[in-house]
Parts: structure tokens; C-alpha cells; sequence
């Protein structure tokens, strides 16, 4: 029964009416094809990306696959070289903690009448740097950073409270020599995390 339905509705289809309603329809054009697909992660791309938007990989072999992995060696070459900053930054945390708890332990033992407020400021400033360099492992511009302001505000202090005795003994001038490279290393360290952080975030959609 299906069979002749089918039959009927086909014998009265009328092809020319079928063609004078297609000429008065808009005539569709369909474009070619405009987009790419990322041989990596597979997002489409249009066709006149030379890389892929979303992951940085060549869409097409030859100059710009060879041009990809210049570009990928030489940012590893500088991560490696801003993590060696942020470890030199590391190990001086790391001695400054060392030294205060050697001078804690020192003014404890000592014949200072306040020695015991010195020996815990002393002690209290060593175990802070650990943690900073601790922290440094795994926020290494933020601990960094940290270390350098807090480090930039004790020097000042220093420096302006016995700014006359600063540089005329040779006790304040090797404390204004340790202060002024320890900053330095870690404003190094602060600068090469900083710079590690943005490589880092560029390769992790390579």
C-alpha cells in the first residue's frame, strides 16, 4: 500500500513547477572551505594562520616547522637560564638564614643588655627567609619579591638610622656592601622569575 502512495505523490509531482519555484528562490553560494585543522591539538584555524590560535604549532611543514623549533629551543634556552637566577637568588635566602641564626645564637650568648630582644629579632628574620626561599619553589616571583622588599626596607632603615656611622666604620660599610649584593641578586632573581613565568605560560599551549 506504501508502494502505490508512493507512486501517486510521484506522478503528480510537476517538474515545471518545481523549476519556476526555484528560480524565484535566492540563489545560495557556497564558499570553499576557509578553515584548517591543527595537526596537534585539532582546532580549527582559518587558512590564512600561518600557526594555530590556540597552540602555537605550525599549520603548515617547511620554513615555519623549522622556524617553530628555532623558536622553542631558544625559549627553553632562556627558561633554563632565568631558573639559574632565581636559584643563585634562592641560595642567598638561603645563607642569610644561616647567618642570622648563627648571630641569634651569637647575641644570645652575649653581654649586650637587650641581647635577648636582638637574638629573637635575629632568629625570627632567619626562620621568615627560610620560608621565602622554601616558598621560592613554587612561587618563585611572588617569594622573591617578597624577600627583596622586605630586605630593601631593613637596609634603609639602617642605613638612615646610623647614617653617620654607616660609612665611616668599616662595619657599616661591609653591611652596606652585603645589603647592596643580596638586593641585587635578588632583584636578578625577582627579573628572572618574572621572565620564567611568562615562557612558562607561552609553552604551556605549545
Amino acid at each position: 500500500m506504501l508502494q502505490a502512495m508512493e507512486r501517486s505523490i510521484l506522478n503528480n509531482i510537476d517538474p515545471v513547477k518545481i523549476a519556476q519555484v526555484y528560480r524565484h528562490l535566492p540563489q545560495v553560494k557556497f564558499d570553499e572551505i576557509t578553515n584548517q585543522n591543527c595537526s596537534r591539538c585539532f582546532y580549527i584555524n582559518e587558512t590564512g594562520n600561518n600557526f594555530c590560535t590556540n597552540c602555537g604549532y605550525p599549520l603548515h611543514h617547511g620554513d615555519m616547522q623549522l622556524f617553530y623549533q628555532f623558536r622553542l629551543k631558544q625559549r627553553k634556552e632562556m627558561l633554563k637560564k632565568n631558573f639559574l637566577f632565581i636559584q643563585v637568588a634562592r641560595v642567598f635566602l638561603y645563607s642569610l638564614s644561616a647567618l642570622l641564626i648563627t648571630a641569634g645564637i651569637g647575641f644570645m650568648f652575649g653581654r649586650l643588655g637587650n641581647r635577648y630582644l636582638i637574638a629573637i629579632i635575629a632568629l625570627t628574620s632567619s626562620v621568615l627567609f627560610l620560608l621565602l626561599a622554601r616558598w621560592s619553589l613554587s612561587k618563585p616571583f611572588t617569594a622573591l619579591l617578597t624577600a627583596f622588599v622586605i630586605i630593601l626596607t631593613f637596609t634603609t632603615i639602617a642605613v638612615f638610622g646610623e647614617f653617620t656611622n654607616t660609612f665611616t666604620s668599616v662595619q657599616g660599610v661591609y653591611t652596606i656592601v652585603i645589603s647592596f649584593a643580596v638586593l641585587y641578586f635578588l632583584l636578578r632573581g625577582v627579573q628572572g622569575a618574572y621572565k620564567a613565568d611568562l615562557i612558562n605560560e607561552e609553552m604551556q599551549v605549545n
